[in-house]
């Protein structure tokens, strides 16, 4: 049974995102886990009266969550119609990133799907986005960012972002494996040239991924860019139809290295395709 958790703040950009996972597993026995967190903290308050009022104001915030959390799950099952689905709601007190992390020790989460509406201006600099702080902090599960108002299509083509220094074993490209054989999906992973010389570590790696997936289904191309590397890839997505762009989480991200950027959170927050970030 593959588990899915979904966090959800109940806004459009969070219900796309689990109506997104629901579909991309549309014939794979699941239980989504829908998350709804909430914060108080009332030993903080200055005086008990103060407290008396947070914990007030808890108990509202917690029925308003259940509350959500129900009509989401009612609605998925009258109207899914899906055997093998099942919903399961979470309403948490506490800080998203930690209860998250909880939730994917405690129950085994194969995948992390979050909706990540487009971030302008000074959102970017701070990396206010609840998706980009689960990105930071969250290394043991895939990460799977659906951009607002994404319609979910059928999966067919995937782009694979790499500059092969880093071995990436088959543990942690369970997801990308797992979605080639559902999906019948070709998948091609790209480096984008910035060095002249191709080391023999790099020839290695590379060779070992093809040994992880269906030969047929995979290619491996290069692109010469001057651009920045996040829009090299996300041009590079659009113009040829691709459905799903992925890239591995390094502990330090080979494009921040070798660019400065910060790829993942640019990328993340201006694609007009899903993001997937996988563990290393």
């Amino acid at each position: 049974m593959k588990k899915v958790l979904v966090p959800t703040d109940f806004s459009d950009n969070a219900w796309d995102a689990l109506t997104y996972a629901i579909r991309l597993y549309d014939d794979i026995p699941c239980t989504f886990y829908i998350l709804n967190t909430y914060e108080t903290n009332p030993s903080r308050m200055p005086n008990t009266m103060h407290q008396f009022a947070a914990r007030k104001v808890s108990e509202v915030l917690q029925k308003e969550s259940e509350e959500k959390l129900q009509q989401i799950v009612a609605h998925l099952e009258e109207n899914m119609l899906n055997d093998k689905h099942t919903y399961v709601s979470q309403s948490k007190l506490g800080t998203l990133v930690s209860i998250v992390q909880h939730i994917v020790e405690k129950e085994h989460i194969d995948l992390i799907v979050m909706g990540t509406s487009g971030a302008t201006g000074l959102k970017e600099v701070f990396m206010g986005s609840n998706t980009v702080k689960i990105i930071k902090h969250v290394d043991t599960c895939p990460i799977l960012c659906v951009p607002e108002k994404y319609v979910y299509e059928e999966l067919e083509q995937l782009i694979f972002a790499t500059d092969y220094k880093k071995s990436l074993d088959k543990q942690a490209l369970s997801c990308i494996i797992e979605l080639q054989k559902i999906h019948n999906l070709s998948i091609r992973f790209v480096y984008i040239k910035k060095e002249r010389k191709f080391s023999e570590l790099q020839a290695y790696n590379r060779e070992l991924l093809g040994t992880y997936f269906e030969k047929d289904l995979t290619m491996f191309e290069e692109i010469e860019s001057d651009a920045a590397l996040s829009k090299t890839i996300t041009l590079y997505a659009e113009k040829e139809n691709v459905n799903l762009i992925c890239l591995a989480k390094y502990e330090h991200s080979f494009i921040e290295k070798l660019t400065h950027e910060p790829v993942i959170k640019k990328i993340g927050f201006h694609t007009s395709i899903p993001l997937l970030i996988t563990p290393v």
